[in-house]
């Protein structure tokens, strides 16, 4: 099942995973085109989806990168923090009269657990992936044993490196996956955030009443 789903997303094997992986960041840059060279008033609301924009493109290509040069627990800590920034996006949407907070930088802003446990009941298998990433981006044995492996069970003997690596490669090939999976995610929810806000072509199909498809 983890073959075809990763296969489904392009990524066969590390040189596949990285072009499919690069690739997927126009998928956070299309909405980002549509919306903003149709719009005309610079808004708050603007600013706020500039930001998830520009925090997407960040935090894909800087996990995309350690994936490449092997540093596992970058890669893992990076991709959870691109997922926070999924989940924010949608609580943003979701939450109209909270929108406030994400342009005060002296504000306390909405607690981390909060947007993602929205997230956690509105996207399927957010939870799944959430809690595997948080494993990695936290002193959690998972991520501190990654740098050991026992290399003969009958000697008993143990290989360590300090070293970034990923501990398979099974497992850089699902960090691909995973950005693959959350540029797509940033894709449809920053559409949806556009729409629900009325920014840029969104703001004029509502005047004109003109049908909009964004599915592709």
């Amino acid at each position: 099942m983890r073959s075809e789903w990763l296969e489904s997303l392009g990524v066969r094997d590390a040189p596949s995973g990285l072009a499919a992986a690069r690739a997927a960041r126009d998928q956070i840059l299309e909405p980002a085109h549509r919306v903003l060279e149709s719009t005309t008033d610079f808004t708050v609301l603007i600013i706020v989806f500039q930001g998830f924009v520009a925090r997407a493109q960040c935090l894909h290509e800087g996990s995309v990168q350690m994936t490449e040069a092997g540093n596992s627990h970058a890669a893992f800590t990076l991709l959870r923090a691109y997922a926070e920034n999924a989940a924010a996006i949608l609580y943003a949407k979701d939450h109209p009269n909270v929108v406030g907070h994400w342009s005060n930088p002296d504000g306390h802003g909405i607690p981390i657990g909060k947007i993602t446990n929205h997230a956690a009941k509105r996207l399927v298998g957010f939870k799944g992936i959430y809690d595997q990433l948080s494993k990695f981006a936290h002193p959690h044995a998972k991520g501190l044993l990654a740098s050991s492996r026992i290399k003969d069970l009958e000697e008993t003997t143990m290989e360590w490196s300090s070293a970034p690596h990923f501990k398979t490669l099974e497992d850089q090939l699902i960090a691909y996956a995973w950005a693959v999976e959350l540029a797509e995610a940033s894709r449809h929810l920053l559409y949806e955030f556009a729409e629900e806000y009325g920014l840029g072509y969104f703001g004029k199909a509502a005047r004109t009443a003109l049908p909009l498809d964004h599915s592709k």
